[in-house]
C-alpha cells in the first residue's frame, strides 16, 4: 500500500514488521548510517555507572514508493 513507503522496517524480523510484509513486495532501499551509543558500561561501587561513547553504523531500511501507474501518467 502506498501509505507505507518511506516506512522503517526490519530486513531480518518475519513477523509482521518485516520489509517483506511491510513493504508489500515493493521492496526497500537500504541507508548506512551513523550514531552514537554508550558502550563499555561498568558499574562503580556504589550506584554508579559510567559508559563511554562509541561510534557505531547501522543500516536503515525504508519501504520503496510504490511505481506509477501507466494510466495515471499519461493524463
Amino acid at each position: 500500500s502506498p501509505g507505507t513507503a518511506g516506512r522503517v522496517c526490519n530486513q531480518t524480523s518475519r513477523g509482521m514488521d518485516s520489509c517483506e510484509v511491510m513493504c508489500c513486495g515493493r521492496g526497500y532501499d537500504t541507508l548506512r548510517v551513523s550514531r552514537m551509543t554508550k558502550c563499555e558500561c561498568k558499574f562503580h561501587w556504589c550506584c554508579a555507572v559510567r559508559c563511554q561513547d562509541c561510534l557505531e553504523e547501522v543500516d536503515i531500511h525504508t519501504c520503496k514508493a510504490p511505481k506509477a501507474a501507466g494510466w495515471a501518467s499519461r493524463t
